[in-house]
């Protein structure tokens, strides 16, 4: 019973933690996509959730000693709450780089505009996938990186092979460049997660059996 309450903690820690990314995620998209004036991003809650989840893990595996699924829950968390930490620092990278940039809002392109919000919808459901140990869900936001890469790779060339036609240009570009990126490492995270959600309903990570 102490071993079940104690994954219940565990795994409603990493829920508030989510939630937090998400919403910091949500803040920094917000205001790159010009809804709102300022974004307000706490990390510094979402690394201390990361630590309370990491001494919930240590504390199962050192003194309850789980086997089999509870093992490879617990197993399983300590490797995607990193993941999710990550994904919380972008929320800043992307909002320091997008208040650069909001003075070049004519020239604001759709398609990066899409694929932040596409991009958003990966993370949510990379969430959503271990809160319901949905596997379908979770191969398909693997599934989803594809395009991410194709169109992270396009928007590039385009950034870097469009004229620059002022000294204002080149720096709107590489700025953009940067917030681009970041969303690019926010999907990998993302299929890292879901990964791991696989991992621990069965057992495999990238198609090889673990446990």
């Amino acid at each position: 019973m102490r071993l079940q309450n104690e994954l219940e903690y565990l795994n409603q820690t990493l829920f508030k933690m989510s939630d937090v990314v998400v919403e910091n995620i949500n803040e920094a998209i917000n205001f790159y996509l010009g809804k709102t004036d300022k974004a307000n991003i706490n990390d510094d809650l979402v690394d201390q959730y990361e630590r309370l989840v990491e001494e919930i893990c240590l504390t199962i595996l050192l003194r309850e000693r789980p086997y089999a699924k509870d093992l490879k829950e617990v197993t399983g968390i300590l490797k995607l709450v990193a993941d999710i930490e990550r994904i919380g620092d972008h929320a800043e990278d992307i909002y320091d780089f997008a208040k650069k940039v909001k003075n070049y809002e004519h020239k604001r392109s759709e398609r990066v505009d899409n694929l932040v919000k596409f991009i958003n919808t990966m993370l949510t459901d990379a969430v959503k996938a271990y809160i319901t140990k949905d596997i379908k869900l979770a191969e398909d936001i693997i599934a989803r990186d594809d395009y991410v890469d194709s169109e992270y790779e396009d928007i590039i060339n385009s950034l870097a092979n469009d004229k620059v036609s002022t000294s204002n240009d080149l720096p709107f570009a590489i700025y953009t460049t940067l917030v681009v990126k970041y969303l690019e490492r926010i999907a990998d995270h993302s299929v890292n997660v879901a990964e791991w959600v696989i991992y621990i309903v069965n057992g495999f990570h990238k198609d090889k059996k673990i446990f």
